[in-house]
């Protein structure tokens, strides 16, 4: 079984100073997606109006399904609706 410190990718992995593959806000919190180790995407956090990330998780996008361990059904569904929307906006 994996610890929940190997779920949370590492902070130099993400260059934030980058533009994320999918940013939205949800109930004060904005989150971001951003490339991670491998074929894993990094999912930060922060409180709307902030400018620290805070690394959550990582998760897998297979193109249609976003899996992120540590978060509710109803997050990563708004997730990957973001990521959905971001990857027809780039075809």
């Amino acid at each position: 079984m994996e610890s929940k410190t190997n779920l949370r990718p590492a902070i130099e992995s993400v260059n934030y100073d980058e533009a994320a593959l999918a940013e939205l806000e949800i109930d004060g919190v904005d989150y971001r997606l951003d490339a991670g180790r491998g074929s894993a995407l990094a999912i930060s956090h922060r409180p709307s109006g902030t400018w620290q990330w805070t690394p959550v998780t990582e998760g897998l996008w297979d193109g249609v399904r976003l899996r992120a361990k540590g978060l509710d059904h109803a997050m990563v569904s708004k997730l990957a609706e973001a990521l959905s929307a971001a990857t027809r906006n780039t075809e």
